[in-house]
């Protein structure tokens, strides 16, 4: 009791009160104190100790906390910045990013199924549904006639009711004449357009070629993602086709914080993960 109400004469971090210094950071181990500290915010993190967008205790009430210097405590924040855990902020301190989304393709699956794997839940918030006419783009890679439409689908993508990504799709309304917003669901599988091309329109998407690059998101995106505009992100691009090999969709996905991806199957037929620039989106 002594030690806590001592701690907490300095320290204003509530997490930190339940914790024994010396059961953190052993100054007579080999293994290096800035990597003992990252092990414990680490597990913190992963433990729940310090939830998603909360805030890390700041650089001050460490060193007074574990009786470190700077050096170790800027060491072990900024691994945890470079693995995505933590996103330091001037005005806010070290804050708690969410949970990182794992995608692994061996077969051509869906956003919804990804995350309804992994225990989570998927959401999405329909933004756009219209037709358009074909931009150039949609025309050259899905060889559409110059007079062609196609479906503007717009959609906020949600995991456990957090922003997670913005989703634009292209279809040709050729492919699908009957397609309507109402085809969709905020919840389900039919939040899938996979699923509803599938089930309700009798076309499978089988295969898709990706590719990856940084951007940094305009205002309006931002507020949807609720970040900070210019704040980078993972844009991918994909083009998908059907069983007889027809390009179906043209998509563009917009990622919020970190978003892994493992290529291990034979039904996704590229990828490009080359080092592009990063560009604006707008």
């Amino acid at each position: 009791m002594a030690l806590e109400n001592t701690i907490s004469d300095h320290v204003t971090h509530s997490a930190l009160l339940s914790v024994d210094p010396e059961a953190v950071i052993n100054k007579d181990s080999p293994v290096p104190l800035h990597h003992q500290l990252e092990l414990f915010l680490r597990h913190g993190i992963e433990s729940g100790l310090f939830p998603p967008h909360s805030t890390l205790p700041t650089e001050h009430e460490l060193q007074d906390y574990f009786q470190l210097s700077r050096t170790p405590i800027r060491q072990a924040l900024a691994t945890l910045s470079a693995e995505g855990l933590v996103d330091r902020r001037r005005s806010q301190g070290t804050v708690v990013l969410p949970t990182l989304f794992e995608e692994s393709l061996n077969s051509l699956t869906t956003f919804t199924q990804e995350v309804t794997r992994k225990g989570l839940t998927p959401g999405c918030k329909m933004l756009i549904f219209e037709r358009i006419p074909a931009s150039a783009e949609d025309i050259r890679l899905m060889k559409l006639k110059e007079d062609a439409e196609v479906f503007h689908i717009r959609r906020l993508r949600t995991i456990d009711d957090e922003p997670m990504g913005i989703l634009t799709a292209h279809i040709p309304v050729s492919i699908a004449p009957t397609m309507t917003a109402s085809d969709f669901r905020e919840e389900g599988l039919q939040q899938s357009i996979y699923y509803v091309l599938e089930h309700i329109h009798n076309i499978k998407l089988v295969r898709a070629s990706d590719t990856f690059r940084a951007v940094s998101l305009d205002k309006e995106d931002a507020d949807l993602l609720k970040v900070p505009p210019q704040t980078a992100v993972l844009m991918r691009s994909r083009v998908a086709s059907d069983t007889q090999g027809t390009l179906i969709s043209v998509e563009k996905g917009l990622y919020r914080g970190i978003y892994r991806i493992e290529w291990n199957g034979q039904e996704v037929s590229s990828i490009d993960t080359s080092a592009l620039p990063e560009e604006t989106q707008g």
